[in-house]
């Protein structure tokens, strides 16, 4: 209709300029009222401005993922060479890129587009990239590629991993197996007591079709603290061991498992594993004080006795005679009118304690028994969503996927705070992420407490296994506020972690807090590592660097042996040291075979099939033909308006240039 309008207009403008009560009839006026009416349509043209659809059809290519071992058990089995010389018959492979946009990855730890490949990651994980593929790639029209001798050090096992795509396990190395005897894995506590007894248990492996005895024995310090002899057969292949071991001193001890060597064996690096265990003196108490049943308080006790430093002892209100003083921390559950002398016992003594609030709560009770925080509710319920807080300053924590958490529940009210407070999680109502506390903690002169304002945290313990297969992230996020909470280094502004044990040409890595005098995180501060051994006469200092809310510093090429840190504030007091140990043992040379087992398993699950180094051309072939993976044709429609084709600019400018000439000419100016 716009379009007609500018029509009519254009003609009316034309007709009314040359022709109307003008007596010249001549073919120039026509000619020039013409010229006129192409100028102002296509004004009037641009100025309404139309968009024009154009539909254009494309081929879209299916992806073949391409994800290469980069470790150094690739090089260790001298099949380095095979995997660069499949990589590069990939690229030149025309019919292959025809059919496929072939993207490129690299994997040891993590997953990387593939730049170059050295071989030189010290720790494979090969279900890291089956998991971030599921992620990148929702459909199931992308066949995956992993080239990999199939030898796994850290993840979970890699046949139990889900994938929409076929995936197609290309193994590097020799399958073959030869006799071969080896720990394969040692479970034991990081922590235990002084002449505590520490269970043990220990997978010794045997590949072979011998009747052999060999001796299993644990060392410490050189000192042979356990040992038995072991019988193995074809059929009687697996053995495994539990036993006790008893330290006696305190503090971080190093133990050796070893399973003596079969003659004539060709990988003897498999024969021992190193680990360590923190010998403590006494444990932390935790008391939970309670008026009601409720699923949190199982919860509790489970992840804070994950750490066996500590020991829980849930005590109904009602019955509790015992002395508030016999614990390093007091959590009171939901606060009623029976916790009056209790909590006059907490502040009177200055002892830490951890209040957790919920739909039982007695609000006028906790409002009138304290004077941190007060809380205005009603009688209205909420659910409540935890929001991560990354400038969280009073320990190290990380995001453990708080948002996806189930929802807590609480009274509706707004949180008032008498005392500064550190925030570590907040809360989300519905769509909208408040700045009300969730989870915080303070620390008022020599007493430390926090609050959670919620019941049913039960449920994130739940959801953290569902996500991760273990409790272990949800436990250590607790233990970590535990930790702060009923520590008695009141003082304590510098925290420091790092592991006890390394293996050789691992990265060492450090993490760091340091705190101002009011307890703040201090970002302007200037950290310094410094390590040594006297094995070697190695020493060495660098600086920390600053990431998010921690400060972070690493070694790369450390030789074996036992060293000694010691982490420095530049102009300050405060300093933490502590040792770790460097093994000579890279984990990644202790694998002489390759690995087909688990891939067999994951390639049959996802409709995917295994191939070998010495048939790589048949995997080629196959990813040709396979009439599972097409192009698909898609369309799209592209809407061009007018007002972006800039020649019908230069149009009005050459007609308006020609009529403007055309008049001058014949003087009609």
């Amino acid at each position: 209709m716009f379009i007609v309008l500018a029509v009519l207009l254009a003609l009316i403008v034309a007709f009314f300029q040359y022709l109307y009560k003008n007596k010249e009839k001549s073919q120039l006026k026509y000619w020039l009222s013409f010229l006129r009416f192409l100028s102002v349509f296509t004004i009037l043209l641009l100025l309404i401005n139309p968009s024009i659809n154009k539909t254009e059809i494309e081929n879209v290519k299916p992806n073949l993922i391409v994800a290469v071992d980069n470790s150094k058990s690739i090089k260790y089995s001298s099949g380095d060479k095979s995997v660069l010389n499949f990589v590069e018959k990939l690229k030149n492979d025309k019919l292959l890129n025809d059919k496929y946009k072939v993207e490129y990855f690299s994997f040891g730890n993590n997953v990387s587009p593939l730049d170059s490949l050295k071989f030189n990651e010290n720790q494979t994980n090969i279900s890291a990239p089956i998991q971030e593929f599921s992620k990148l790639y929702k459909k199931s029209n992308n066949p995956i590629i992993i080239v990999t001798d199939g030898n796994q050090t850290i993840g979970n096992n890699v046949e139990f991993n889900t994938s929409k795509s076929p995936v197609f396990p290309l193994i590097i190395g020799d399958t073959t197996q030869f006799e071969d005897v080896f720990i394969g894995q040692l479970n034991v506590n990081k922590y235990t007591y002084i002449n505590n007894k520490l269970p043990v248990e220990v997978f010794i492996n045997y590949t072979g079709n011998k009747r052999i005895t060999k001796q299993f024995s644990v060392y410490n310090k050189n000192n042979k603290v356990f040992s038995k002899n072991l019988i193995f057969s074809k059929d009687d292949n697996v053995k495994i061991e539990s036993f006790f071991l008893s330290p006696k001193e305190k503090g971080i001890q190093y133990f050796t498992a070893s399973i003596e060597n079969l003659e004539d064996e060709l990988n003897t690096l498999n024969n021992k594993k190193n680990f360590s265990v923190n010998v403590i003196e006494e444990t932390s108490k935790i008391l939970v004080l309670t008026s009601i049943i409720h699923p949190d308080l199982g919860m509790l006790k489970k992840a804070i006795e994950s750490n066996k430093q500590r020991s829980v002892f849930i005590e109904n209100i009602n019955n509790f005679k015992g002395n508030v003083s016999d614990y390093q921390l007091v959590i009171l559950y939901q606060p009623t009118s029976l916790f009056k002398s209790v909590m006059r016992n907490i502040s009177d003594k200055n002892l830490n304690y951890f209040v957790i609030t919920g739909l039982s709560t007695d609000w006028n009770f906790l409002n009138s028994i304290q004077q941190n925080f007060k809380k205005s509710n009603t009688s209205q319920f909420e659910n409540y969503r935890p929001v991560y807080n990354s400038n969280f300053p009073s320990f190290l924590v990380e995001d453990i996927d708080f948002l996806n958490f189930p929802p807590i529940e609480d009274v509706f009210g707004t949180v008032n705070f008498s005392i500064p407070i550190n925030t570590l999680l907040f809360q989300k109502i519905g769509p909208i992420t408040t700045e009300e506390t969730m989870l915080g903690t303070f620390q008022n002169d020599n007493q430390r407490g926090a609050f959670l304002f919620g019941e049913n945290i039960w449920r994130w313990r739940m959801r953290s296994f569902v996500k991760n297969n273990s409790f272990e992230v949800f436990d250590g996020f607790i233990s970590n506020v535990i930790q702060y909470l009923s520590s008695n280094l009141r003082n304590e502004r510098l925290s420091v972690t790092v592991n006890n044990l390394f293996y050789a040409n691992e990265m060492v890595n450090f993490s760091a807090s340091y705190l101002d005098e009011n307890y703040q995180f201090n970002t302007k501060s200037k950290l310094w590592v410094s390590i040594s051994s006297k094995e070697n006469n190695y020493i060495k200092k660098i600086p920390f660097s600053l990431s998010n809310n921690q400060y972070k510093a690493e070694f790369s090429n450390i030789p074996a042996g036992e060293y000694y840190y010691t982490v420095t504030v530049d102009n300050q007091a405060s300093k933490s040291s502590g040792s770790f140990k460097v093994l000579q043992f890279e984990i990644e040379q202790q694998f002489k075979n390759a690995n087909d087992l688990s891939l067999k398993k994951l390639a049959t699950k996802t409709n995917g099939e295994v191939f070998y180094e010495q048939n790589s051309e048949n995997l080629i072939t196959l990813l040709q033909s396979d009439p599972r993976f097409k192009s698909v044709q898609s369309s799209k429609v592209i809407e061009s308006p007018l007002i972006d084709w800039k020649w019908l600019l230069g149009i009005v400018v050459l007609i308006l240039s020609i009529e403007w000439f055309i008049r001058k000419y014949f003087g009609k100016i």
